[in-house]
This record gives structure tokens, sequence and C-alpha cells, in this order.
């Protein structure tokens, strides 16, 4: 991609989730602002050439600050809130930005989503009414809102009394007071990740692995790339993909899905109309050469998304590598401490390592099941599995989080029980 030097970027948002964005702008020569209204500056702000008060959802004051300043391009993280705003921000100015109002709508909307998978021949989960009055066998189903978040009012019921209470729940989340009820694959545990980027109207899959959920929850523990089910995905999603996206005029940007195998079929259950907050990107740049948050910010000031050299570097199969995600989920209680983590980030292979709490901050009951339970992510890459489940067990092993209590707050059974098959399998 081309330097970005003499080029101004406003970015929205001055939480963790936009601290890659104010580095690689500014990596890439670009003169970074970021904005919010809050007057402790967030972590973004701190990397930021010049921070800015004014909130990310005042779309006329940061109009008037954009050609006030002359800023040349408009960027944010991968907060919903924030790509919305982003979305008002760039209509109103002129600005490019990878998509556009009637996108969003179309793919965030999870009903919406569905309606658009069944017309292009993406194959869905199968659902029910919600009206439905479902049978012992129907179960079990999962319940989300429609315009969910983070895994927030999502709930897996197994008879009809959860269920009834999960639509509540659902309900109590979504803005738009509609929720989908789906049927539930028991399968161990195992969804799909699926990363696209998208460039002049030719559509990539740069990205695709097998997460492992927390045992009995909804969050990921651990995923692996390049997936085990990476041929079925080819043959049953990708042939759909272009004509799909290309019937809403989406010609360049980032989205991603998330699958689910069940036997030999491959079912869509979500997608995201920008990167996601694994940060995968980090791992395909390590890997293969490729960065898509890179490449949205070259868009958002130029227009384009990047060369043709590096078109050339997307690889789902990483050029040969292997890579993990591994997550660190926590039980309620408050941090009292925590340790091994700055060992981390210098053994082999380590590609990433990001911390979301502190000492002192509490995870609820509220946090379980969403985002806000992990206490910390980190990715690895390696040219063999034993290279990998190396430093992972490494991990493993000096990793700590402890409660006031002194009690161990990680929760590592999903961990434990991959890597006891992989020993197992390995005959050791």
């Amino acid at each position: 991609m081309k330097a970005l030097k003499g080029r101004k970027i406003l970015i929205l948002g001055a939480t963790a989730s936009c601290v890659h964005v104010t580095k690689f702008a500014k990596s890439m020569g670009a003169f970074v602002y970021v904005t919010d209204n809050v007057a402790d500056y967030g972590p973004a702000k701190k990397h930021a050439d010049e921070p800015v008060m004014i909130s990310t959802a005042d779309v006329e004051a940061l109009t008037k600050f954009v050609r006030d300043n002359s800023v040349d391009g408009v960027m944010t993280g991968p907060g919903e809130f924030n790509i919305q705003n982003a979305i008002e921000l760039c209509s109103s100015t002129g600005l490019p930005f990878y998509c556009n109002r009637e996108q969003w709508k179309v793919c965030q909307d999870k009903r919406n989503f569905k309606d658009f998978c069944k017309r292009f021949g993406l194959p869905g989960v199968p659902e029910y009414s919600v009206n439905e009055q479902l049978e012992k066998r129907d179960f079990p189903v999962i319940v989300k809102p429609v315009d969910g978040y983070s895994s927030k009012g999502i709930n897996i019921c197994w008879n009809e009394e959860e269920y009834k209470m999960a639509k509540e729940v659902a309900l109590a989340a979504s803005k738009s007071g509609k929720i989908l009820v789906e049927k539930y694959v028991n399968n161990g545990g195992v969804t799909i990740d699926a990363k696209y980027v998208a460039i002049d109207g030719d559509y990539y899959l740069e990205a695709m692995g097998d997460r492992y959920v927390l045992n009995g929850g909804l969050i990921t523990a651990i995923s692996f790339y390049p997936s085990k089910y990476l041929d079925c995905f080819m043959a049953q999603v990708h042939p759909y993909v272009k004509k799909a996206f290309s019937s809403i005029g989406l010609k360049n940007g980032a989205f991603f899905f998330q699958a689910i195998p069940d036997d030999e079929n491959i079912y869509i259950y979500e997608m995201g109309l920008r990167v996601s907050g694994g940060m995968i990107y980090n791992m395909t740049e390590a890997t293969s050469g490729n960065n898509t948050l890179k490449m949205l910010i070259h868009y958002s000031v130029t227009g384009e998304m990047c060369e043709e050299s590096d078109i050339k570097n997307i690889d789902v199969n990483f050029k040969g590598k292997i890579a993990s995600t591994l997550s660190f989920p926590l039980r309620i209680g408050t941090i009292a401490s925590f340790e091994g983590f700055d060992s981390i980030p210098a053994m082999k292979g380590v590609i990433d390592l990001t911390i979301y709490y502190e000492i002192g901050n509490t995870i609820l009951q509220k946090h379980v099941n969403t985002l806000d339970q992990l206490f910390a992510r980190v990715m690895v890459s390696a040219d063999d599995e034993e290279s990998l489940f190396d430093t992972l067990q490494a991990i493993r092993t000096i990793a700590s989080v402890k409660n006031i209590k002194g009690e161990e707050m990680i929760i590592w059974d999903t961990y434990d029980r991959i890597y006891a098959k992989y020993k197992a399998e390995k005959g050791g």
C-alpha cells in the first residue's frame, strides 16, 4: 500500500479497540486525530497525534471539525456504534467509507441477514417462528436478539422453561424488540470463523479457523487456523458469496461469517460487516503478509484498498503456517492480581497479546457468556502443530489471574480438554 504521509485521519473512539487503528494509521504516515467526549483519555487517545473532545455521535460537530481541519479520512475500530457514526459522518462529508447505511442494515440485523442468505443460497441455520409452540424434540434451541452484539442476550435452551426465560432476556437486549429462535447444533462446541476482504468487487477468503467455545458457554476459549472444514466451506458457502455481496454493491471492505459444522453441513448463523474484535489482521500479517485493517485505513483516505502486490499476499492457508488464538475467560469475581503475562510476548511465535482488564476490575454475572468475560487474548503462530502446542502449554503453565481470596479465576477447562486430546492422539 502507498504511504499516507501528509494525510489526516480522524478516528472515532478512544477505547482499546481503536488502539491498533491509531497505531497502524500513524505507522502508515498519517497525522491522526482520535475523538470521543470522555474526560479521561482512553488508550487510543494516548497514541494520537492530537486528541479531540467531540462525541462520536455528534455528526454535526464532527463534520465541522473535518472541514475546518482538512481531514482526509474517517476510520474507527470494530465497535458497531462507531461504525454507524462513521457511516453518517462520511455521508455528511463526502469522504470514503467501505459500506453505507443500506449495506449495514442488510448485514448487521440478524433477521435481514437470514433473509439475505436464503435469497442467494448461503446456508443458514434452521429456525423456528418466535410464536411457534416448540415440542420436546425441537430442543435444544438458541435464542438471540436480531440486533445484538458481543454475544449479549444470547442463550441456549434445553427445555420450555429455559426457552421462556431466554426470550425475555433476548428481547431486553434488542433495541428493535425482535428476536430469533434457531436450532442449536450440539456438536461439542465447535464453530467456524471465516474472514473475507472485498477488493474492487472481488471477494477473498483470507482466514478461516475453528473455534472451541467455553464448556457450557457461548464465548470462544481457543481457536485454530486454518480450519479443518475449509473444503466443505469452499463447496457450500464460497461459490455464493460474490453474487450475494455484489447484489448490495459492496465492492470494498471487510466482513466475516460465523458458522457451525453439523456432520457434513455448514450453517452460517451470523456475520459482521467489519473486521472482528479478534484482531485476525495481526495473524494474517504475521503468516501471509496481508493486513485488512491497514487496507481499510488506506481506503478511508484514498478510496482504494491496496495494490496488486498486496492482493497476492492473501492466502487462507497461511503459506503453510498454522496459528491459534487463546482466550482467558474468567470466573465471576474481582481481580486482585495477575502474573505471567509479562513473559508471554517474548515467547516463540507469539504475535500479539491484548489485556482488557486491570487489578480491581470485577467480572459480574452479566458479563458471563459475553466477550466481557475475557481477561485477555494471545495470538500464536508456528510452522507445525507440535511447536504451536509447545507455546500454548508454556502460556498455560505461567498465566494466572487471582481473585481477592487468592483463587484462580481463569477457566482452563476447554483448553485442557483440547490439549489432552492432542497428547493422546500423539501418543504422549
